[in-house]
């Protein structure tokens, strides 16, 4: 492996890198991911100040896990499979694995439920059980402009919950989605009205959500909600969990809680090498995303 870490004011090495909340790099830019690698180092820019570069060591003896987050890991599978050793150079992977209900929001995430309970499938088998959180995020409810009635993407919920436990997981991880004005505009631009419960609708939802979950053994788990589980049988959620990447890897990594995400976070700090705009811009162009889409 290639390392030219050089000319740059500051080499920044992370224990733990994500890629990555900001969009879904394992979809769809793994060959710019092995590109990087190769180099050994990537240079990232702070969404919110441009004029503010990190270059961050892709290098193995510095970056002990990586943490992958999608809603399909076929493109992921095929570049691993291709050039494993690359891969295996690291200690360990671990996986963010998105399956929510199919839904008109989701439009262009084009692979079935099945196929992506098979990738799951796969990613156990050659990973473990260990490696693997599941996510089922977000819940939305919604109506359509020119419709009365309150849809949601639960209706799959139980299904999913069942395939996923059939296949030795016990836990995932929730939230309910955030209506940032900004996803509001989008959705209303798209012939959609979000719809924001109140506190107690959502636990009530919750307690529906939960009676599933106990049935099939899975544990819920919530990321960034600490105000809806209160007095509920509902843990925080720490996506990026140093305690459970310790055990994927064999090895202790200092834990440093991550201040720089959002108030609630449970996450330990990592380095994310994403972004929003550019080769970024994520292509599954999802209604009630936060970031910022491809553009039809």
């Amino acid at each position: 492996m290639n390392s030219k870490l050089n000319n740059f004011a500051k080499i920044i090495q992370s224990p733990i890198i994500s890629c990555s909340r900001r969009t879904d790099i394992p979809a769809f830019l793994m060959d710019w991911v092995l590109d990087k690698i190769q180099v050994g180092y990537v240079d990232v820019v702070n969404p919110f100040n441009r004029k503010q570069v990190s270059r961050i060591s892709l290098h193995n003896k510095d970056v002990k896990c990586w943490v992958w987050w999608s809603k399909n890991f076929e493109n992921w599978r095929n570049t691993y499979e291709k050039s494993p050793k690359i891969f295996k150079s690291y200690r360990g992977h671990y996986f963010q694995f998105t399956i929510n209900s199919p839904s008109e929001l989701e439009q262009n995430v084009n692979i079935s439920l099945e196929e992506r309970f098979s990738q799951l499938d796969w990613l156990i088998e050659e990973f473990g059980s260990n490696a693997i959180s599941y996510r089922f995020d977000p819940i939305i409810l919604y109506k359509r402009k020119d419709e009365k009635k309150i849809k949601s993407n639960l209706d799959k919920f139980e299904y999913i919950i069942e395939n996923v436990s059939a296949l030795g997981l016990k836990e995932m991880t929730f939230s309910f989605a955030t209506i940032y004005a900004k996803v509001n505009n989008r959705l209303f631009k798209r012939g959609y009205i979000p719809v924001d419960p109140p506190l107690n609708k959502k636990k009530e939802i919750l307690n529906k959500l939960l009676g599933i979950c106990d049935k099939y053994e899975i544990e819920m788990r919530a990321c960034c909600q600490p105000d809806l589980i209160e007095n509920m049988e509902i843990n925080q959620a720490h996506c990026i969990d140093v305690n459970k990447i310790e055990r994927v890897i064999g090895k202790k990594i200092q834990k440093f809680k991550d201040t720089g995400q959002r108030k609630g976070c449970g996450c330990f700090k990592s380095k994310d090498i994403g972004g929003y705009s550019g080769i970024f811009r994520c292509r599954h162009n999802c209604a009630y995303c936060y970031a910022s889409p491809a553009k039809k």
